[in-house]
């Protein structure tokens, strides 16, 4: 499911429903630091799934949020929230809006929930803009400074990005529809913390070739801060060992800084076999299936 097309535009006293994808980096190389400003230079491999949270805007006197379940988290500190002020203050035609929030993405988990359901809200502001005037502001340039994976929860493609995280690449072609197993550990880890733990240990960027193979070029690389993750929280490496050992598996991972690790398999069969052993063997870790979008 995507964000709703032109043809799907509802009148404006209609609550409008978002798809927010959740994300999965297939690899994430950390090339060292940036000169002009010190952030991580990176180069990685963003797709989407069917799995995600749905938001809803309707319309309101004045702006609210909810989320459902409760989030123990400041308003203020919501990105959903945060991106609403950002666009309305870029586009003052924009109307109030109560904001909820069925959340299905677990918080630290490296599945970008936070920024999907930010980029919810600039797909609504963009088709609210698209129904009133028939065009479509540049509403996005507003959030630049939201996140470092706001413009690939903006995108929604599977496509290699690079710098902090802004800078497009090409598309990747021939994984629409691959099964996908997730299985996050209890505890979290802190995205800072894994970026200190590499302590200067950089990769080489991938040079990735479109005509070859995407699954090869994928399994040859990796997520270089995955050490950095197990030293922080030993249950990751757990994770990846449970799911090495599962059939019908190309692929085992962790995801951006954690905790959540992933398995693709070749077939949708297996994938739901293991989903169910998991959530067996493991009741208290939270777990999902879905494919790549």
């Amino acid at each position: 499911m995507h964000p709703l097309a032109s043809d799907q535009r509802q009148p404006e006293s209609v609550a409008v429903r978002i798809f927010a994808p959740a994300k999965l980096n297939l690899f994430l190389h950390v090339l060292g630091r940036r000169p002009e400003d010190g952030l991580h230079a990176l180069q990685s491999l963003f797709v989407f799934l069917s799995l995600g949270d749905e938001v809803t805007f309707s319309p309101a006197e004045q702006n609210d949020l909810r989320m459902t379940p409760d989030m123990d988290v400041a308003r203020e500190q919501n990105l959903a929230w945060r991106a609403l002020s950002l666009v309305q203050g870029f586009a003052p035609e924009l109307p109030s809006v109560q904001v909820s929030v069925d959340k299905v993405i677990p918080t630290e988990a490296g599945l970008g929930g936070g920024t999907a359901d930010a980029a919810a809200v600039v797909h609504w502001a963009e088709q609210y803009g698209y129904q009133r005037t028939g065009q479509t502001a540049d509403i996005r340039s507003s959030l630049a400074g939201l996140g470092a994976d706001m413009p690939p929860a903006m995108d929604q493609k599977a496509r290699l990005w690079m710098g902090s995280g802004d800078q497009p690449g090409p598309r990747v072609l021939g994984l629409s529809g691959v099964p996908v197993l997730l299985l996050k550990p209890p505890t979290g880890v802190s995205t800072r913390a894994c970026f200190t733990g590499l302590k200067g240990q950089f990769s080489p960027p991938v040079d990735w070739h479109p005509d070859a193979s995407a699954r090869d070029q994928i399994i040859a690389a990796r997520n270089d801060l995955e050490a950095p993750a197990q030293t922080l929280n030993p249950e990751i490496a757990t994770a990846l060992a449970s799911l090495a050992a599962l059939p019908g598996v190309w692929l085992v991972r962790m995801t951006g800084s954690g905790s959540t690790c992933f398995a693709l398999f070749h077939e949708k069969g297996p994938r739901d076999a293991a989903l169910a052993l998991v959530q067996r063997t493991r009741p208290t870790w939270w777990s999902g299936a879905a494919d790549i979008i």
